[in-house]
């Protein structure tokens, strides 16, 4: 009976733990304990995979056993799509396809999928691998596939600090927008091809030049839903083209009867007013080549996007001396290069070069950048108005300045050749933008600062390594950053380079807040006499004996609310008439019309309820010196969620901090330091040997009390 009772009760346990794990295996749930939610997917990426509404399949090539560092890649990619799995709906699917990367291991199954990898792009690039004290080349695939509806967006290479949500959520998202942008257009994005006859005899591959373009717009329409036209047109047959207008320059052709005639060959995408073009021919240092249409695909199809607006456009001033988009002169002249920020930032927004000397300020821009304005160019007050009127209108802006310009001599030799450069002399940076600036309750302070917490710099000399501190490159501490602002959320850390101190008015009209982004430390001070002043050898620096005005300084500020116009009581300025319709108005009187005929008035808007202003007190901050390429440095994070706050983005930010892995140790103060050293060096000895002597005289007492209690036994 009881041998029968135990057979029910076992067998009522094993079915209790049967049931357990089959609920248990619908009722699946993981908890990230992470302090960025590195396992988990923000509420943003949710609500898009949950939402879609056509099938995004992502496919995911990479090498099977990769060496370190990217061997917990494949794993990490694995996670965390099985998050958007969980979090999606049935649109969602994914498929990892790993390719052996040892010769005897490739089966037929692995050769297929290079070959699928291949065809959408993406091919092997060579890793280091450390193997046995050797180091190796090897091949790798490390590249993803997004396949949403008819459109595919290849990603060739995943590297092994990216931030594979924000990778994911950002590249789905832009998709969707291109799709809607696709369909909903008023007419077909053209490509013209302007290639002469007369050229095409020089080369063969100029004969099949149009079928060869026609060809890759062909495999555009395949992902662009078929909105893209083709025409070639031979200009020695037709009327000339607007080349001005396009941007392209004719070539002077010499026949073979010696005769010189004009000859176009350049192509231009065109979609309503905006176009872009490329020459057909480049000249190079032996002589003219051919641009192959299939080596440029991908970046057709990036001038597609940019063309029907996908992704938020950023007006970028361009003129009175700010730092230029693209520029091939920048090294020879030694400007600041802005590549690194221009290609992280494009990944999302379309940066737009806008001169207020020539341009209005384009309607679809939600935020403007104005960076390094110069002192020898300054801003009219119909440039101010401009910026003024961005601003009322509920458009963003961020202000790079120091509060000089560094001008650097050039001394002149005989005959005019240069000399050997002097040393910089720094101009107070009178830009006219100050006083807009002072209006609105922030300013630029005319010096820079110092801070004892700075960069050090390790630098080589015959006595040795010299640790060099540049104290114009303050280190900003944890403490000293904002980090209640969702875009400084996670950033424990930042360096920044040639700052001038921000400085809030203490007088701010009701609704208009200001906040300190971040600050110096508590052992910095400022340098206010231009002539003083030395961002070009720090080993000459010396800190002062005593400080009174020692103390942190803000170095960022962001004001917000309630924006008053600078012109409210001033007036519109009157607008400069362009050089061109001067010289028209001269030349020509039939198309002349008296101002006092037909007149326009402004409409001026005088406030706004949800401006923001960002002011920087660097010059620097977006330049290379301080951004890197792949965007993970604590620097290039903080511009970057800055610019998507700016554009209504900030939820992006909560995902970029979990690509941060810049996370520094606290400071500890010199008595704690003291005493932990003296705790481990003396204490724990100390507690060991009296543990020890403890534990003998225990082992003693209890060795002499068994040999007392067997002695008395031997004696009864």
């Amino acid at each position: 009976m009881n041998k029968r009772k135990e057979i029910i009760r076992f067998a009522i346990y094993a079915l209790v733990v049967v049931l357990l794990n089959i609920a248990l295996q619908t009722a699946f749930f993981r908890i990230d304990l992470t302090e960025n939610g590195t396992y988990s997917l923000t509420n943003v990426s949710e609500e898009m995979v949950n939402g879609l509404e056509e099938p995004l399949t992502v496919k995911i090539y990479i090498t099977k056993n990769l060496p370190s560092p990217y061997n917990n890649l494949e794993q990490n990619i694995k996670d965390i799509l099985s998050e958007y799995a969980l979090a999606g709906n049935r649109n969602f699917n994914y498929d990892i396809y790993v390719i052996s990367n040892l010769d005897e291991e490739k089966a037929e199954s692995s050769n297929d999928f290079e070959e699928d990898a291949k065809s959408y792009g993406i091919n092997p690039i060579q890793i280091q691998q450390v193997d046995q004290s050797e180091i190796n080349l090897t091949s790798a695939y490390m590249g993803a596939v997004f396949i949403h509806a008819d459109m595919i967006e290849t990603i060739p290479v995943i590297n092994q600090n990216e931030n594979m949500e924000y990778l994911i959520t950002s590249t789905v998202m832009k998709m969707q927008e291109k799709t809607s942008r696709l369909l909903s257009l008023e007419e077909d994005i053209s490509m013209k091809l302007y290639l002469s006859s007369s050229l095409i005899g020089l080369s063969p591959e100029l004969r099949t030049y149009p079928e060869q373009l026609e060809a890759v717009v062909d495999s555009l329409n395949k992902i662009n839903y078929n909105r893209i036209t083709f025409e070639w047109i031979d200009t020695d047959n037709s009327s000339k083209p607007d080349f001005e207008k396009y941007g392209f320059a004719p070539l002077n052709f010499k026949d073979n009867a010696g005769a010189v005639t004009e000859a176009f060959a350049s192509a231009v995408l065109e979609y309503g007013d905006n176009s872009t073009s490329f020459d057909v021919l480049n000249r190079g240092i032996f002589g003219y080549s051919i641009q192959d249409p299939a080596a440029i695909e991908d970046q057709l199809n990036g001038v597609v996007e940019r063309l029907i607006g996908v992704g938020n456009n950023v007006a970028w001033l361009s003129d009175h001396g700010t730092l230029q988009l693209y520029s091939q002169n920048q090294q020879q002249y030694g400007e600041p290069s802005v590549a690194s920020f221009v290609n992280l930032a494009s990944d999302r927004y379309n940066l737009e070069p806008v001169a207020l000397s020539t341009d209005l300020i384009p309607d679809n821009a939600g935020s403007m950048i104005i960076a390094r304005p110069q002192p020898f160019q300054p801003y009219s007050d119909w440039d101010l108005y401009q910026i003024d009127q961005f601003l009322m209108k509920g458009g963003n802006v961020a202000v790079f300045m120091d509060g000089f310009m560094e001008y650097i001599p050039q001394q002149q030799g005989l005959q005019g050749q240069m000399q050997q450069q002097q040393q910089p002399i720094y101009i107070p940076r009178n830009t006219g933008l100050e006083k807009l600036l002072d209006f609105y309750g922030v300013s630029v302070g005319l010096s820079y600062v110092m801070d004892n917490n700075c960069f050090h710099q390790q630098q080589q000399s015959a006595s040795g390594i010299m640790d060099i501190p540049i104290y114009f490159a303050p280190q900003i501490k944890p403490e000293n950053i904002n980090t209640e602002l969702p875009s400084l959320d996670g950033i424990k850390g930042l360096i920044m380079l040639n700052n001038s101190p921000v400085v809030i008015s203490e007088e701010l009209p009701e609704g208009r807040n200001a906040t300190v982004l971040f600050s110096s430390s508590d052992e910095s001070w400022l340098v206010e006499d231009a002539q003083q002043i030395n961002l070009y050898n720090p080993m000459m620096i010396m800190p002062p004996a005593s400080f009174d005005d020692k103390g942190n300084y803000p170095l960022a500020a962001l004001l917000e609310g309630k924006f008053t116009s600078y012109f409210a009581d001033k007036g519109v300025p009157e607008q400069p008439a362009p050089a061109e319709e001067a010289e028209d108005a001269e030349l020509s009187e039939d198309y002349q019309i008296e101002m006092d005929r037909i007149s326009r008035e402004e409409n001026m808007i005088e406030s706004t309820d949800t401006g923001k202003l960002f002011v920087f007190g660097s010059s620097l901050a977006v330049s290379d010196n301080l951004i890197d390429q792949n965007g993970t440095s604590t620097n290039s994070i903080m511009l970057l969620n800055i610019l998507d706050e700016m554009n209504g983005n900030g939820d992006f930010a909560l995902m970029r901090k979990k690509g941060l892995n810049y996370s520094p140790l606290n400071d500890t103060e010199p008595g704690v330091k003291t005493f932990i050293k003296t705790f481990n060096m003396a204490i724990i000895p100390i507690f060991t040997i009296v543990a020890g002597l403890l534990v003998w005289l225990s082992w003693s007492r209890r060795k002499r009390k068994i040999a007392a209690m067997f002695s008395e036994a031997e004696n009864e």
